[in-house]
């Protein structure tokens, strides 16, 4: 059970961690009699729950112990360190991060005057320094240290131990953070060979953490251009089909335990759609994927509608992306699982004695307020500035030079935009085709009156930047681009393989 929870930890990490939550750093507290949070809540220190903990208490909590170790005698130096590590958590929970990193890196010198470099003790407060490390975006402190936590787990329990799972997550996010993909590609299938050295073929927990790897190199793939360079379409493709393969052996493992209507398979099949639709080139399945999460939503036992209703708009959408005409009704299907249509009940008034029968007086009930929403961009995410060239030198000083096409369009009852209008340009007529284009190309959820789809007229604006040259870029950028570039193409570079047990005092 242990172990799962782990695994647990890893899947809330492991989608593509653009943004670290510290939230999980609360998981790494030394079990010390000085914090009550421990005592009054369940906690166990191998399973790493959560406690409770506002942004407030943990900064009160952190000024109190460390109030009371500047006031206490000396005695035991290791308990003493692993109090004032839970200072430097505590405080870099709560947001202060120099304090934390100040706090942190003492209690690291204390514990390693008497433990030693590779202690199992210090795993929770290297990892602590790397989150903090990385919360301030020193990223190579913040390797330094999430390798050193990994390499002590490595020695302590083994190649394929579950422990290491949490930081192989954060070395991700570092190397993301840092333009080193490959490494954390590399990461990441390291974590999913330790789950299946530790999970059954057919487990669920096992399955869980193929479809979190699948959503992640999916999301690799995405940021692959298909129209790259050979080499990198190869491995656009092969991220994709990576991905797609993990998401089949979970969906199967879980259909043969749970059911083919299981809501377990939801997940994995909405990972699926995204997939599909991020690789191109099978509208079908793409569309099977989520019309397979209706039939499950729809075979629950009691279904609220609000689910129903999410499960046939996000079909509708599918529908517009793939240019299925079913798109209409999809809609119109999804207002109506939380608008039923109005009953019309047959009332009969009542007959007076001696009255001839009076025929049944059709009632109403009360019409359904009438819901309108405007059209939706579903595809592209958001029309982002595009770099140009300028035909004269933009003047640097300007905080906004306000390069820009606006344009007015009608969006279809099929989500596609007509009748274009450029209403003002300040770029050259080349850039104006290329704003018309995109917004030609562009995929709209359209808009809906009581679920019916309506054509509407909107207008969106596409920015445009002067196109940066060398002179310009801040001579800061330099060394940071360089450094990266230079750590992608060093085949010998530390950071290429996360297995490989480094010795952090060389």
């Amino acid at each position: 059970m242990i172990m799962q929870r782990i695994f647990l930890t890893l899947i809330s990490l492991s989608p593509v961690m653009a943004i670290a939550a510290p939230d999980p750093i609360i998981r790494l507290l030394y079990n010390t009699n000085e914090l009550p949070i421990l005592q009054t809540q369940p906690y166990e220190a191998d399973s790493k729950v959560i406690p409770t903990l506002s942004i407030d208490q943990a900064r009160s909590l952190a000024t109190d112990l460390n109030a009371s170790l500047k006031e206490d005698t000396p005695t035991d130096t290791v308990y003493r360190a692993k109090q004032l590590a839970n200072v430097g958590i505590l405080q870099t929970y709560a947001g202060d991060l120099s304090e934390g990193d100040q706090s942190l890196r003492a209690a690291l010198a204390s514990l390693n005057k008497s433990q030693g470099l590779f202690d199992p003790q210090l795993t929770p407060l290297l990892t602590a320094i790397g989150i903090n490390s990385f919360l301030r975006e020193d990223f190579e402190t913040a390797e330094d240290h999430f390798r050193w936590s990994q390499n002590i787990q490595h020695r302590s329990h083994g190649l394929f131990s579950p422990e290491q799972a949490p930081n192989l997550n954060w070395l991700s996010r570092v190397y993301l953070k840092t333009d080193n993909a490959t490494a954390a590609d590399t990461a990441q299938r390291y974590v999913l060979r330790i789950a299946e050295q530790n999970f059954p073929a057919a487990s669920l927990t096992l399955s869980d953490v193929r479809v979190a790897i699948a959503a992640y190199l999916g999301q690799r793939g995405k940021t692959i251009s298909p129209f790259a360079d050979d080499l990198n379409r190869l491995l656009r493709q092969t991220l994709f089909t990576e991905s797609l393969e993990l998401l089949d052996q979970a969906i199967l493992t879980i259909t043969k335990a749970e059911g083919a209507y299981a809501p377990e398979l939801i997940d994995a099949l909405e990972t699926k759609a995204r997939v599909h639709s991020w690789r191109g080139g099978d509208r079908r399945r793409q569309e099977q994927a989520l019309e397979q999460i209706l039939t499950i939503v729809q075979n629950q036992a009691d279904p609220s509608a609000a689910e129903l209703s999410e499960a046939w708009r996000a079909l509708a959408d599918t529908y517009i992306l793939t240019g299925n005409k079913k798109a209409i009704s999809a809609y119109r299907a999804a207002w109506l699982a939380t608008h039923p249509t109005p009953a019309i009940a047959a009332v009969t008034a009542p007959v007076a004695v001696g009255d001839a029968p009076t025929k049944a007086v059709l009632e109403e009930q009360p019409a359904a307020v009438t819901t309108a929403t405007e059209p939706m961009l579903l595809w592209p995410d958001s029309y982002q500035p595009l770099y140009f060239d300028p035909v004269t030198k933009p003047d640097a000083s300007a905080p906004d030079n306000g390069y820009a096409v606006d344009l007015r369009f009608t969006v279809s009852n099929q989500g596609r935009a007509k009748r274009v209008k450029v209403l003002s340009k300040t770029v050259p007529s080349q850039e104006v085709r290329l704003a018309r284009t995109i917004v030609l190309n562009s995929r709209y959820r359209p808009a809906l009156r009581n679920g019916n789809v309506e054509e509407v007229e909107i207008t969106t604006r596409q920015a445009f930047i002067p196109r940066p040259t060398p002179e310009d870029a801040p001579s800061s950028d330099k060394p940071r681009l360089q450094t990266a570039t230079s750590k992608l193409e060093g085949p010998s570079s530390r950071a290429a393989d996360p297995t490989s047990p480094d010795d952090p005092s060389s």
